[in-house]
């Protein structure tokens, strides 16, 4: 009998929207933005001996061996490693055998893809500008095109050797062996920053050409190892037969644990990233107040829509199918009072873009969440909730299809915890409010302005 822990569906628009877009675009924004700022020259410059007009570590022997060991040891071992490990799994698994393979493509590709890209780009290393002791002036296009000299620096080859080993935590995330998974990230992590640390020491990077390496290495690997984390043509919410009830709850469980934690760890990079973001409107602008209005009206929508949501379910969410009132017109109106809520608290900020924006990552979660739900659903009532399913859109909402009971039995208790649990949405009116403060006092620079 196979176990609670066989099942593995993964959503292919969380997995793009997260990791393919979202961890990409992120690294890539935070290497522009430091290349467009003073941040970058001011990194360089710690590193330069004005009254030498030179990198004293540029040529420190230990520097320059750790170097030599990235590019002619380090990264020739992992393709080697790989390719022989791929070669040698004649008899594992199909899917470890497709996970080797692509282990030794990222392995190959990163460093290739990084030489090339490297003599595409204009921004030269520090130690050939003029600034820092060079002969070259600072370029004004990003792209080494219409005449422009390529830089032969951005990427950074060393950094994205060190980076490639974000591949180990694909290959941990597509085998489920979560050790490897997060090892993998925290190597690469902890190689890219120590190789781009010591090419950025000897004036060879700046910062932001580091990032850009992790751009790219990242990129690359969420893209090759889709088809293997992905389960496309397997819908969790078709695939009851194997599995009994007990496993299927089971397996909802662990779900519901990883949706939370997703969610928090989502939730605690906005929180970082808040202090740098502002709407382009200013704060005391009709159109900056308008959407703050609207957007506590959403949140206030949400916390009145649970409990309405709360009522239908009096203590029986699992015990019987719920059809009536909210549950007649969308299969899950309490996601959907949730993702207003997230409309909401983004709406705060004074953007019109940033709510929907966080909502469709919230969205990408809970889309997961409910293939699993339904598909425990659909063990339980079977025929009745292919019905149901047939009539009701999972968001929806169709009004049309409204019907309601004469008589509610409800839950005080569950209600109350309702209440508990969506009451702390308001607490982003004064975080926003904080934050809008700290940025006008010069606390914290805005790095990017939203619509």
């Amino acid at each position: 009998m196979p176990q609670a822990t066989d099942m593995y569906y993964r959503n292919s628009f969380f997995y793009v929207l997260t990791q393919i877009i979202g961890v990409s675009v992120l690294l890539g924004w935070l290497a522009y933005r430091i290349e467009y700022s003073s941040f970058d020259m001011a990194v360089a410059a710690r590193f330069f001996d004005a009254a030498t007009h030179a990198f004293p570590l540029r040529h420190q022997g230990l520097i320059e061996a750790i170097d030599n060991l990235v590019v002619w040891v380090l990264a020739p071992f992992l393709v080697v490693a790989s390719g022989v490990a791929a070669l040698r799994a004649r008899h594992k698994s199909a899917t470890c055998r497709a996970v080797l393979w692509t282990l030794f493509a990222v392995f190959v590709l990163v460093p290739v893809l990084a030489w090339v890209l490297k003599h595409g780009t204009a921004l030269p290393r520090p130690f050939n500008l003029a600034l820092f002791g060079g002969a070259d002036l600072l370029p004004k296009s990003f792209w080494a095109w219409g005449g422009v000299r390529a830089g032969g620096a951005l990427p950074s080859n060393h950094a994205a050797v060190g980076y490639s080993l974000f591949g180990l935590y694909f290959a941990g995330w597509a085998l489920n062996k979560p050790r490897l998974r997060w090892l993998g990230l925290v190597l690469a992590v902890a190689a890219g920053l120590l190789f781009g640390f010591l090419r950025i020491s000897q004036g060879a990077h700046f910062l932001s050409q580091t990032i850009w390496s992790a751009a790219l290495a990242w990129l690359l690997c969420s893209l090759l190892f889709y088809p293997l984390i992905v389960t496309r043509h397997r819908k969790a919410s078709a695939d009851t037969t194997d599995y009994t009830l007990d496993e299927i709850w089971r397996h909802l469980s662990i779900v519901q644990v990883r949706r939370r934690n997703t969610l928090t760890a989502y939730g605690v990079l906005f929180v970082c990233l808040l202090p740098f973001l502002a709407s382009s409107w200013p704060g005391d602008s009709w159109m900056h107040q308008t959407v703050e209005w609207v957007g506590l009206a959403l949140i206030l929508v949400a916390l009145l829509g649970r409990c309405w949501c709360m009522l239908y379910l009096g203590g029986h969410k699992g015990a019987e199918l719920i059809d009536q009132g909210p549950y007649s017109i969308s299969r899950n109106p309490l996601y959907w009072f949730s993702i207003a809520a997230v409309v909401g608290i983004g709406a705060q900020s004074g953007s019109m873009l940033l709510g929907p924006i966080l909502a469709l990552f919230v969205y990408a979660v809970f889309n997961n969440v409910i293939d699993e739900e339904e598909r425990l659903l659909r063990k339980v009532f079977g025929v009745k909730f292919s019905e149901y399913c047939r009539k009701v859109p999972r968001f929806g909402p169709r009004f049309s299809n409204w019907t309601g009971p004469d008589e509610l039995t409800v839950s005080v208790s569950g209600l109350w915890n309702t209440v508990r649990d969506a009451s702390p949405y308001f607490l982003a009116v004064p975080l926003f409010e904080l934050i809008e403060w700290a940025q006008s006092s010069g606390w914290f620079p805005v790095l990017m302005h939203l619509p």
